[in-house]
């Protein structure tokens, strides 16, 4: 399974990780339903963690949010990674939170379970590292 960390069952939060949840202040699960969700929200969270000199590190994020969110914060500690040709692994971005040189990590249209959220949460928490996995919302038909 994980051969980064043991995770004890003990410590693991029970509650189900839905769309639109804050899961606490390590991880969160946003849904992007605007153009303007990396304008908006995402800034403040950026401009608030850039204050501790680390990373912002942008997982799979389209070049539009991306130019979005640099237009208001300092783009020296920002980083992006694209995986469209070839995925980034759930032990890369685990390994990623725990090493704590990012002070946010923004994982975009990335589907977790569960579980694997609660170990999201567990590495950022070890790590003093905020992560937000964004994902967008389709446009309803009617």
């Amino acid at each position: 399974m994980n051969n980064l960390f043991n995770l004890n069952n003990n410590n693991l939060n029970t509650n189900q990780a839905t769309s639109h949840s804050a899961i606490n202040n390590w991880l969160s699960v946003e849904s992007n339903n605007s153009n303007t969700f990396f304008a908006d929200k995402l800034v403040k969270v950026c401009q608030s963690k850039q204050q501790d000199k680390r990373w912002i590190l942008c997982v799979d994020s389209e070049e539009s949010d991306l130019l979005e969110l640099a237009k208001n914060i300092d783009t020296s500690k920002l980083l992006r990674v694209n995986g469209q040709n070839k995925s980034i692994s759930f032990e890369n971005i685990q390994r990623t939170l725990l090493k704590g040189n990012c002070s946010t990590v923004v994982l975009c249209e990335s589907k977790f379970s569960a579980q694997q959220l609660r170990s999201l949460r567990i590495c950022a928490k070890r790590g003093n590292t905020q992560c937000i996995v964004v994902n967008k919302q389709k446009p309803q038909l009617h």
